[in-house]
């Protein structure tokens, strides 16, 4: 049986998310009771001293949430890979597949022209055009 949820399209040990919760209420609640009985005996003003009081109750919501990072460390791996010529491609053929013809990249505005060749995307999608059949204007 597994210990896994989903939350916000993101997967969570259901074990680590409900210390996390204990966690918030346990800290939380507890600041935010005392500040309140705090400054409603300071204060005669209980508008004032409630919002207060729910100042102290955020900030320990900030330290529960601190804590909890702390404790219940990230488990996933995050690894890198170069990516070929090859994947670039198929990449480009399932868009082309969705959207249609990606076009001709030397249409485009000189500037984007720029980003795309700095992003080293240029002469793969100038190939792309290429192979479907279109000519390039350079």
């Amino acid at each position: 049986m597994s210990n896994l949820l989903e939350i916000w399209g993101d997967t969570v040990d259901s074990r680590h998310t409900l210390g996390a919760i204990a966690l918030g209420v346990g800290i939380a609640t507890p600041l935010y009771l005392v500040a309140d009985l705090f400054f409603s005996r300071g204060s005669g003003d209980d508008s004032l001293s409630g919002s207060y009081a729910l100042l102290v109750g955020l900030a320990g919501c900030l330290i529960a949430g601190f804590v909890g990072a702390r404790l219940f460390a990230p488990k996933r791996v995050v690894t890198e890979q170069q990516s070929s010529r090859e994947g670039r491609a198929e990449a480009m053929d399932a868009i082309e597949a969705e959207y249609g013809p990606l076009g001709d990249p030397g249409e485009l505005p000189g500037p984007v022209q720029d980003e795309i060749r700095a992003l080293g995307l240029y002469e793969d999608l100038r190939a792309q055009h290429e192979r479907r059949g279109g000519a390039v204007a350079e």
